[in-house]
């Protein structure tokens, strides 16, 4: 496959509501295979909406419920990411995205790190996911990230250096930090995220924010690819409701680090020895390639 061709749904769940928004999720694959796409994205907890909170117990699935079973089977060869509550063997609750393809769950990403300050309350209700896992994809290794994963550049990385080839975001970052210019900080610092992951690491990122209010709280969209170069191939508008196709040339990633080959001087070694120096106190042994910890 040399080019991939990504459907956006920048969508407006409806909280709480999973049999409208499975229906929602259905009608966009539905459209997605008409377009002959490949891939089709939709935002974070989009089967549930964002503010779940005391819902959470009620609206959670686990990879094997019928209702991702019922989309992956009408996504059949349409890989889908979507958003969902995940209810653990353990009985914790994760904020999760799964990969549906060919009729079956073929991979679920937890959301790693919790915002928990000023508006958000994540950790209340969710557990934090321990591992960050590319899968295996037609188009090349994918790693998920789920909205505040991708303003931790560590999570970006260690999806590059686990063979990563692309980059999808999903989030519901709600509009915040309006500045006297009329900028907003939440979008902003997104961009610039986005931005760095697609230039530092050399890979193509698609963003999928969603639109929509809930409890005061407005959404402000504005999805995004962007090309490893750092060329926005498309942006979808704020505020608003869409979907789009977006077409990603999947031989340019070779293009850009042939061009920019900084990641062979990457030295995952060092930095593996610095964070456990830096964990462990300064007296730790130097690290070799022979001399690991385990």
């Amino acid at each position: 496959m040399k080019r991939l061709r990504v459907a956006i749904d920048q969508l407006a769940p409806r909280l709480g509501d999973i049999e409208t928004n499975a229906a929602t999720h259905r009608a966009s694959i539905l459209w997605a295979r008409k377009q002959k796409a490949d891939l089709l994205v939709f935002p974070e907890l989009s089967l549930t909406g964002y503010l779940i909170m005391g819902m959470v117990a009620r609206t959670a699935l686990t990879s094997a419920d019928p209702v991702l079973a019922g989309l992956a089977a009408e996504a059949g060869p349409l890989g889908v990411i979507l958003g969902f509550v995940e209810k653990a063997s353990d009985g914790r609750f994760y904020n999760s995205a799964a990969y549906l393809k060919d009729g079956a769950v073929r991979a679920v990403q937890r959301k790693m790190f919790l915002p928990n300050y000023g508006m958000f309350d994540e950790k209340r209700f969710f557990a934090e996911g321990d591992r960050l896992e590319p899968f295996d994809a037609p188009w090349g290794r994918t790693g998920i990230l789920i909205c505040y994963d991708a303003l931790h550049p560590v999570a970006a990385y260690l999806h590059e250096q686990a063979g990563a080839q692309l980059i999808v975001t999903v989030a519901a970052s709600p509009a915040r930090g309006i500045g006297p210019d009329g900028s907003m900080s939440g979008r902003e610092i997104f961009r610039s995220a986005h931005l760095a992951h697609s230039r530092l690491l050399g890979l193509p990122t698609v963003f999928v924010n969603r639109v929509g209010t809930e409890e005061g709280l407005t959404f402000w969209g504005g999805s995004q690819v962007i090309d490893p170069l750092g060329q926005s191939l498309c942006e979808m508008p704020e505020y608003e409701s869409c979907r789009e196709i977006c077409e990603i040339d999947l031989e340019a990633t070779a293009r850009a680090r042939t061009r920019f080959p900084h990641l062979k001087e990457g030295r995952p070694d060092f930095i593996l020895q610095e964070l456990w120096r830096l964990r462990m106190g300064p007296r730790l042994p130097v690290i070799t390639p022979g001399n690991q910890p385990s």
